[in-house]
């Protein structure tokens, strides 16, 4: 008996149909990567312009609240900072610093110790501060900055501070200006970061330098420390400065779209994060 393999008929046929086979399934892979390439551009670009409006917007909230803090500093001199109650009425004055730092505002000597406080009731006189680079620095450098996200030494939450130098009618430093954000009761950066990126994505606001979440669409990420350098190449790139969208896998190994805008004035950046899963469903969809 002849077998029917034997049949140049059906081993053509058979031939054809196999490479017909594999065309279709290399062409239906082909036409899946092109879609997922053009979804990843077009969406990483919606990301990227999303979170560039928001950075945006805090990077001027920010700066806000240090030219404000700068004003009220301006007018402090040395012969207030010689008397503590007339700094404190002067602060107490100042009714808009409470509005723009829910944590309130405090006044150090050139030794870091706080000699007044608004509120009181926050009860950060006598308490020395030189030992938060944010304070220190002012004092012996000169300059204004936004401090390092940190544990409030009497607020005991996470907080973090803008910080001015007061400076005497011959420009030397003699005491400090803090202004406090208190990251576990309401503040300016909720309305930010109550939102959520797609379904299951997020905003983060993160220090680069250092290496920390400053808060997050997940409040349990405030002030979490951020994975070491090779873990995740896409928040390697935007911690060296890199602005723009990509694809990475994350420190718990799942794999995320996520894009990063900076922020000057801290020298933060906002960064909005959502799972492939979630943003390239339409092309799952089709492998399935």
């Amino acid at each position: 008996t002849i077998s029917p393999w034997q049949s140049l008929k059906v081993r053509v046929t058979v031939l054809t149909l196999a490479v017909f086979v594999v065309g279709f399934v290399c062409l239906s892979f082909y036409a899946t990567r092109l879609l997922r390439a053009d979804m990843e551009r077009v969406l990483g670009e919606q990301q990227f312009q999303a979170v560039s409006v928001i950075a945006n917007q805090l990077n001027v909230e920010l700066k806000d609240r240090q030219v404000w803090l700068g004003q009220v500093a301006s007018k402090i001199d040395a012969q207030m900072m010689g008397n503590p109650a007339a700094l404190q009425a002067y602060l107490d004055q100042r009714m808009v610093l409470l509005q723009m730092f829910n944590g309130g505002v405090f006044a150090t000597g050139a030794d870091g110790t706080a000699i007044a406080d608004v509120p009181l009731a926050n009860d950060r006189i006598g308490t020395n501060y030189m030992d938060r680079e944010s304070v220190s620095i002012p004092l012996k450098e000169g300059r204004t900055l936004i401090g390092r996200p940190s544990m409030g030494k009497k607020l005991g939450a996470p907080i973090f501070s803008f910080v001015t130098p007061l400076r005497d009618g011959g420009g030397k430093v003699i005491g400090t200006l803090v202004g406090t954000i208190n990251l576990g009761k309401p503040n300016f950066l909720d309305k930010i970061t109550q939102t959520h990126y797609g379904k299951t994505g997020g905003y983060l606001l993160t220090a680069p330098q250092y290496r920390l979440v400053v808060t997050a669409s997940d409040k349990t990420r405030i002030m979490q420390a951020l994975p070491p350098a090779g873990v995740n190449t896409m928040l390697d790139r935007y911690m060296q400065g890199y602005e723009g969208y990509g694809i990475s896998m994350n420190s718990r190994g799942v794999e995320e779209l996520t894009a990063a805008k900076g922020i000057p004035v801290a020298g933060w950046f906002m960064g909005a994060v959502v799972p492939t899963a979630e943003a390239f469903a339409p092309v799952v969809a089709m492998q399935q």
